[in-house]
């Protein structure tokens, strides 16, 4: 069975509506579709990621997948701090979504700009380390 999806898979776009519909996701679970979105944003992508993910997958399993592959695009792909910076100033979510290939919100942009965070800042620890969260570098740079 899993080798005809895989084929199936191979030959057919995927959608996330298919996926969704395929994981038995429910469609409240709005935080893990984000993220699968803001990570599986071609049909490659899409696909490597159904032949990755286990028979029957728990929420636990999906996030785990999830959160691996964001690591091997982060250091196989990562987005150029410029490209980045240029991006920010058009559309910072956008932008900030693509640098950290995570679900990122408008919440996240008024907290930056509540917080007079400045966006090099932003670059300079995610240079430290690349797969770090935007929460958790919205974290260390919080005015205390």
């Amino acid at each position: 069975m899993t080798i005809t999806f895989n084929l199936f898979v191979q030959k057919v776009p995927l959608t996330f509506e298919s996926i969704i519909t395929k994981l038995e996701i429910n469609p409240k679970a709005h935080g893990l579709i984000a993220n699968m979105k803001a990570l599986l944003t071609s049909d490659e992508l899409r696909c490597e990621f159904m032949m990755r993910i286990p028979y029957k997958p728990s929420g636990l399993n999906i996030d785990a997948l999830l959160d691996e592959m964001r690591d091997e695009q982060l250091q196989s792909n990562p987005m150029s701090d410029d490209a980045f910076l240029d991006m920010y100033m058009l559309n910072p979510l956008q932008a900030l979504r693509s640098y950290f290939l995570h679900s990122v919100v408008l919440a996240h942009i008024e907290r930056i700009q509540q917080w007079g965070v400045d966006v090099n800042d932003i670059v300079k620890l995610k240079r430290m380390e690349s797969n770090k969260h935007l929460n958790d570098v919205l974290e260390r740079l919080y005015p205390k």
